[in-house]
């Protein structure tokens, strides 16, 4: 009797494991309706490139958006823009799972994943991916005598509640937006912050300083406070001080542009040296290829940019320019390939072309600049995104009340920028 119950259990275990197949996600890719409706273990190693809802986008590695790499333009995209999105699509398998996707980072690694083939090119589990979280690079300290500068889109910061982009807000949650902004500011550790999507007025940079301590100050644009984001200057008040007023792309004070896309001179009060930063935040895109039909307006944003960057350096009486902020374009696009032909290098390809700051939908890229002219790149010492906040689950935006930690504080990453001024003529005032 016990030895047929023995038998019995080794001839499940048989059938049980002869039921899930082993294959790479190569063999799976290249004949999906072999393996339609069979239960699959991938021996292929994988990383989470997305995750959202009920589902995790897994690849052998990163997939980078097609027009980060590749000039991409509705009629006008390239035989290397196509060719990556078959290539992303062949190299990616999206999973339904019930992962806590809280605990989940894009760029975690996964091993053995058993899970349902469907017909749809999915695969099904209703069980959750076991993940392994990678080691982050540390952020690296300035070093003496340098000048560290971050440009940074905090995500929709508003003082003011019950307004476009604050319907959905409560209280406790602008509390909770506050804290997790000031406690990766002061991580940064930098002199300037160049900040994107700020509410317009004063009223929400003085809610921000409050919580980063009374060493900082901000540029005031006096701008009334509204229900419209903008861009802020914050500065350490004991390295730097503004040099003149601000200047926009946009002197019409009714665009949406005038307080989004600005420049200001500083003076680094150590040297009395002057450089001039610009904070940009151009036209948002839309979900999918309907994105190019904004285009145009961001081209028109970028052609308003440079109009005003000889202005500013006149302005200024230096010619040292950086520009930061949340332009809304991958690498190959044509506003960003606009400035750098216009002379300003692009110092993320410069520095870390392999890196990214956002991501979406399983694809990574740049959003995010940092340009700088000959004369302001050759003071700078590094650039590099700090992954703070690209790699988490996108719902984080809604900030779970139990979660105090800094990351996910917006949806895009800051740029970092270290810089050591030298001593030049400045231009003639």
């Amino acid at each position: 009797m016990i030895r047929n119950k023995i038998i019995t259990i080794f001839c499940l275990i048989a059938l049980t494991s002869n039921a899930i197949e082993r294959v790479t996600l190569e063999q799976l890719q290249a004949d999906w309706n072999k393996y339609n409706d069979r239960m699959v273990e991938l021996t292929t190693p994988l990383i989470v490139c997305g995750s959202f809802y009920d589902s995790l986008i897994l690849a052998p590695e990163r997939l980078y958006c097609p027009d980060e790499r590749a000039f991409g333009l509705a009629d006008g995209d390239s035989t290397m823009y196509w060719q990556i999105v078959d290539q992303n699509r062949a190299k990616s398998i999206c999973i339904h799972c019930r992962n806590n996707y809280y605990d989940v980072r894009t760029g975690d690694r996964v091993s053995r994943v058993q899970a349902r083939v469907t017909a749809e090119r999915q695969m099904v589990t209703g069980q959750p991916v076991k993940t392994h979280h990678t080691a982050q690079a540390r952020l690296p300290k300035a070093k003496k005598g340098e000048l560290r500068i971050v440009g940074a889109n905090i995500e929709n910061y508003f003082a003011d509640l019950g307004g476009y982009a604050t319907k959905r807000t409560t209280p406790q949650q602008q509390a909770l937006k506050t804290r997790k902004v000031a406690q990766a500011l002061k991580a940064m550790n930098a002199d300037m912050f160049a900040l994107c999507e700020m509410q317009m007025g004063d009223r929400a940079p003085q809610m921000l300083l409050e919580a980063l301590g009374n060493q900082y100050d901000y540029v005031r644009l006096d701008l009334p406070n509204m229900d419209r984001i903008g861009s802020c200057f914050v500065y350490r008040k004991d390295k730097l001080r503004p040099y003149g007023e601000f200047i926009s792309a946009y002197q019409d004070t009714a665009s949406h542009y005038h307080g989004r896309m600005i420049a200001q001179g500083f003076e680094e009060i150590a040297t009395g040296e002057r450089f001039i930063v610009s904070v940009n935040h151009l036209k948002s895109k839309r979900v999918g290829r309907t994105n190019y039909d904004t285009n145009q307006k961001r081209m028109q944003n970028t052609d308003s940019l440079l109009i005003m960057l000889p202005k500013a350096a006149s302005r200024y009486a230096d010619p040292d320019i950086l520009l930061l902020g949340d332009y809304n374009c991958y690498t190959q696009e044509q506003p960003i390939q606009t400035i750098v032909n216009a002379g300003y290098g692009d110092m993320l390809q410069n520095y870390c072309p392999n890196d990214y700051s956002y991501s979406f939908r399983g694809e990574i890229g740049y959003l995010d600049r940092c340009f700088a002219n000959p004369s302001m790149a050759s003071q700078i010492v590094r650039v590099q995104p700090w992954h703070v906040n690209a790699d988490w689950y996108y719902q984080h935006g809604a900030y779970k009340m139990k979660d105090k930690s800094m990351h996910r504080y917006a949806d895009h990453d800051p740029i970092i920028v270290d810089i050591r001024l030298k001593g030049k003529s400045k231009l003639s005032n």
